[in-house]
């Protein structure tokens, strides 16, 4: 995610809402409509190789411990079923097991530490969040409840308002998504 850059002198002028203001301006390709590329579980191999070496038999998916793996069929014309994890149905919640790579039997999975795993990449859209508009100040859900801490996601203060601001620590699990209270969603999980 490219980051977001004002000038201290704009800031001074506008005050603090000018950093709202950039990060408004930066999040307009985040919208809720949007389609975005499926996300793969935890381990998955690059797109185009995922889908040569998935055979679709849904180990990993009968392992989940979450029930966040969704089987859907792929774009081609064969029959295999893909695995996706869909954040707003169910997270992944980067169980202690790592359970999916370990069932995953064709290497389209690869066991990988959990601080390695790249799901995707949360982004927040402060003009939906709760807590960056101001419509609810003390909202935390996706703060609270991610599984990784502050080294994915923590409260940032700008102004008279914070909010949500997503770190380099964030796999992209979707727990933030799935719990965001903001409908649409305020944060989603893109692929990186």
């Amino acid at each position: 995610m490219k980051p977001i850059e004002f000038d201290r002198r704009t800031f001074l002028r506008k005050g603090p809402f000018a950093f709202l203001e950039a990060v408004l301006a930066g999040s307009q390709a985040n919208s809720a409509d949007a389609p975005r590329p499926p996300l793969r579980p935890p381990g998955a191999a690059p797109e185009e190789e995922f889908l040569e070496l998935c055979c679709g038999v849904g180990a990993c998916a009968e392992v989940c411990p979450a029930d966040a793996i969704r089987l859907v069929p792929g774009t081609d014309a064969s029959e295999t079923l893909h695995p996706v994890i869909v954040p707003q149905e169910a997270a992944c919640i980067v169980c202690d097991d790592l359970a999916c790579m370990k069932a995953c039997p064709s290497g389209a999975l690869s066991l990988v530490p959990r601080e390695e795993i790249r799901i995707g990449l949360a982004q927040v859209s402060p003009d939906r969040c709760l807590a960056w508009s101001g419509t609810d100040p003390g909202c935390d859900y996706c703060v609270d409840r991610c599984p990784l801490g502050s080294g994915a996601i923590r409260l940032e203060r700008a102004g008279g308002v914070r909010g949500p601001v997503v770190e380099d620590g964030c796999v992209g699990c979707g727990v933030c998504e799935y719990f965001c209270p903001a409908q649409p969603s305020a944060i989603r999980v893109y692929d990186p």
